[in-house]
Order: structure tokens, then C-alpha cells, then sequence
């Protein structure tokens, strides 16, 4: 029955928006909050794990979306509150950690089970390394030498480098993980083509560039390859590439 639920529920997300005409940061309450939140009541014990790992994607999520839109792949025009670094939203942010703890506790509800009672692994260490330099660095540009931050095709380049290749190695050293992570991408392909149609039916956002290697048009609205590919197949199983490695343990 919640996997009922949660099937029906983004169709009826995306009803309620048009009716109602939500803008962006309501379409992240819609589409992210409420079924996140559903899940948290039905499994509490995943909550602190699942939310502590979400938090890695609020300076990811800070530089790629001040590079994707300084090259136009994509914009949210709209915005309820005021932009950091210019051009970055608090919608996105809060949809990049709801996003991250969304896929992480569907896994942990519906197919893996693993609890433990500490909220994080010892290998955490790593992406924070990780993720805190790739912000030093970005700090750095930005203030200093900001035309370097001009990335040609930079969707195809953050995509093949930071979804694409952590999937590859995942299924390599771990295949056992493979019929599950394709499970939960099954659903959130199914999740966010029914969020990707509404967001640009609704204008929450759009993609203005020209480097993409190719455009997909279904149902009166038309999204880049890389959006298709990166976003709508694959971000769910490299979520839980990163959160199986570093904070799981391949267990």
C-alpha cells in the first residue's frame, strides 16, 4: 500500500500544481516534502543516516547550479527569495538535499534495510574532503578568475564525471547492488518525468543554452538530452553509489 501510494501520489502532485499554479519552491513541497515525509513516519530509524548524507548536496548542488546557469543549461527564473552567488536559489538547494534524502530512505524503506544505530560511516570523511575543496576551489574562480567557470557543454562534463562514472565503478567492484538500484531508479525515472513535464509546462524552470548534444520533446515541452539521461534515468542510482560507498559500506 505505500508503494501504492507513492505511485499515484506524484500524478495527483502534478494535478495539484496546475490547478493550483504552484511556483517552484511549492512544486519541491509537493514533489520532495510530502513523500518524504510520509516515509520518515514509516521509518524513523532512517531518518537521522538518510538526512546527515542529504546534507553533502548543499555545496555540490552550490557550484553546479552557478556554472549551469552562467552557461544557460538551465535557469529557474523565478525565485521567492533572494539568489546566492547571483544566480543560485534556495529552491534549488532545497530541492537537491529533499532529492538526495528522498532516493536515500525510499532505498533504505523499500529494498535495503541495512540500519545502524551510527549515523554516519568513517568513509564520510571522504566526500566531505571532497566536496569542500571542489568548493574552495569554485570560491577561488569565482572571485578571482570567473571567465574559467565558462564550461563548454558543462551538463555532458559534470554528468559523465559526477553521475555517469560513479555508476560504472559501482556496478563494477558491486554488482550485487544492481537490481536494486535499478528499482529505485525505475521509480524516480517515473517520479521526475512527471515533475520534469509539470516544472516546464508551469515554467519552473527552463534550459535557454545551446550546447547540449540533443533535445527530447514529449507532451508540448522539450528538455536537453543530458537532462533526460542525467537526470531523469541515472541521479538516483549515483545518489546511492555515493551513499552505498562512503556512508553504507557496501553492506
Amino acid at each position: 500500500m505505500d508503494l501504492v501510494f507513492l505511485l499515484i501520489y506524484p500524478i495527483l502532485g502534478a494535478i495539484v500544481s496546475h490547478l493550483l499554479k504552484i511556483n517552484a519552491f511549492g512544486s519541491v513541497v509537493v514533489f520532495f516534502v510530502i513523500p518524504s515525509v510520509y516515509l520518515t513516519l514509516k521509518a524513523p530509524q532512517y531518518f537521522k543516516k538518510a538526512f546527515l548524507f542529504s546534507l553533502l548536496a548543499i555545496p555540490f548542488i552550490v557550484v553546479v547550479d552557478y556554472v549551469a546557469h552562467l552557461t544557460g543549461q538551465w535557469i529557474i527564473p523565478h525565485s521567492m527569495f533572494p539568489r546566492v552567488f547571483q544566480y543560485i536559489t534556495v529552491e534549488i538547494i532545497f530541492w537537491a538535499v529533499l532529492n538526495f534524502y528522498f532516493v536515500t530512505i525510499f532505498y533504505e524503506y523499500f529494498l535495503h534495510h541495512h540500519f545502524t544505530k551510527k549515523p554516519y560511516s568513517s568513509k564520510i570523511k571522504y566526500p566531505v574532503a571532497g566536496i569542500s575543496l571542489l568548493f574552495i576551489i569554485f570560491l577561488f574562480f569565482y572571485n578571482f578568475f570567473p571567465g574559467y567557470l565558462h564550461i563548454p557543454f558543462f551538463y555532458l562534463t559534470f554528468g559523465t564525471i559526477f553521475i555517469l562514472i560513479p555508476i560504472i565503478l559501482q556496478f563494477f567492484y558491486y554488482p550485487k547492488f544492481i537490481f536494486k538500484f535499478f528499482i529505485v531508479a525505475a521509480y524516480f525515472f517515473f517520479v521526475t518525468f512527471i515533475y520534469e513535464t509539470a516544472a516546464l509546462q508551469l515554467g519552473w524552470w527552463g534550459f535557454p543554452g545551446q550546447q547540449f548534444i540533443g533535445w527530447v520533446s514529449v507532451f508540448n515541452v522539450k528538455f536537453p538530452i543530458e537532462e533526460f539521461v542525467f537526470w531523469l534515468l541515472l541521479l538516483a542510482m549515483a545518489i546511492l553509489s555515493y551513499y552505498e560507498f562512503f556512508d553504507n559500506d557496501e553492506k
